[in-house]
């Protein structure tokens, strides 16, 4: 709900508890097999979802199963859909017994009333209906190459119900949901209740899905524009350098992305750079754009070379996910750490031999231009990267 027309992506992260009637203990044994009914007391999940006005949509993880999801949102009323990919695209091509297409589909709608108590608390209350799987566990016991050892099949069943929660803002871009959720399964006469906690917050801009947040930095530029002198980029007329940190003095000096490594530092970067001595100016070239900015050699500070942001985390991350994610699709745990190591490895690959390494995110850290240097240092490290053509005028 807090998404609208924040045009910005959603990142979550959720752990439920499930207590009531859960389906445990049940055993069905014949000749050959069992099932034993285990049904799981708990689920994290992870989302990101994109947003746009009214509108989001997003994906996510909620233990093995990927799903999908969208709705409307808006101040006080949402409305929500979501199903799991696995029913969806692949389930329905593979043969079963029950031979209807959506034999293996789960999925549901929520409708959502929310209410402001103050500027800190929100309470919000939500009525759905769905069609949800929970664990059987089949063995074959004449050991089949396919069902030997035991793992989770989803049993199907629908289901009614309502909930409330409440939620408030941890820090500036974060925010914590507490919600209590009953359902009535309608097939078995079970009574399920759900217990999530769900920390989520908003990420940087993404540009699809109808994220706006780069035309947004735009128009703020072409306002910047108005009062700064710029040029489009003459590879003639400047000095190409390896991406560098500067600590401009104020935000409306310059047409880069801004970065706070700490609250007294304004700092950009740059792989272009000139400098008239005549004027006792600098143009320095947009971050990753094609323009160049003057700035007086009052207002800027140069700093050390950038870093860019360490991405092991970040392939692990996409691999551990997409493994998850293969294993449940092709229902063989082998074949899905096989999808997720090399999911990560080719991620990993991509974005260290594939692309500029100064091209990706650099790496944020306290100590940037942290050392301060005097005019006379500036000017004489300046010095070095005089501007020619045009830009010498």
């Amino acid at each position: 709900m807090d998404s609208y027309k924040s045009d910005n992506a959603v990142n979550s992260i959720a752990f439920s508890y499930y207590a009531g009637q859960l389906d445990n203990g049940n055993h069905e044994r014949n000749s050959y097999s069992h099932k034993s009914h285990a049904e799981w007391w708990g689920d994290a999940t992870f989302a990101r979802y994109i947003s746009g006005g009214y509108f989001t949509f997003g994906f996510g993880l909620q233990t093995f199963t990927p799903f999908l999801q969208g709705g409307f949102v808006s101040p006080y009323f949402g409305l929500t859909g979501w199903a799991n990919t696995h029913g969806l695209f692949w389930a329905p091509l593979s043969k079963t017994e029950d031979k209807m297409f959506f034999a293996n589909y789960t999925g549901g709608g929520m409708l959502i009333e929310q209410i402001p108590i103050n500027n800190t608390w929100k309470i919000g209350f939500t009525e759905h209906i769905s069609r949800n799987g929970r664990e059987l566990y089949y063995v074959d016991e004449e050991g089949t190459k396919i069902d030997r050892y035991p793992r989770p099949r989803p049993k199907f069943y629908t289901e009614v119900g309502g909930g409330i929660y409440t939620t408030r803002p941890i820090g500036e871009k974060a925010k914590i949901s507490l919600e209590f959720r009953y359902g009535r399964d309608i097939d078995e006469k079970r009574n399920r209740f759900a217990f999530t906690v769900d920390l989520w917050g908003f990420s940087g801009a993404i540009p699809i899905g109808g994220n706006d947040d780069i035309r947004k930095e735009a128009n703020k530029n072409t306002e910047k524009m108005k009062t700064l002198k710029t040029t489009l980029a003459d590879t003639n007329s400047f000095h190409t350098i390896k991406r560098h940190w500067f600590h401009v003095a104020g935000s409306s000096q310059t047409i880069s992305t801004i970065f706070r490594p700490n609250d007294s530092i304004i700092a950009v970067t740059s792989k272009g750079i000139c400098y008239n001595e005549e004027s006792n100016t600098v143009w320095l070239k947009q971050d990753y754009g094609k323009m160049l900015y003057q700035i007086s050699v009052d207002s800027l500070d140069y700093c050390q070379q950038m870093e860019r942001k360490n991405l092991l985390g970040s392939s692990i991350l996409e691999g551990v996910l997409l493994s998850l994610v293969g294993i449940q699709v092709t229902a063989n745990p082998l074949a899905g750490l096989a999808i997720g190591v090399g999911s990560g490895i080719g991620f990993w690959a991509a974005m260290n031999f594939g692309l500029d390494p100064e091209e990706i995110e650099p790496k944020i850290y306290p100590e940037i231009c942290s050392e301060k240097h005097t005019k006379e240092q500036i000017i004489e490290w300046l010095k070095q990267y005089p501007c020619s053509g045009e830009l010498k005028e």
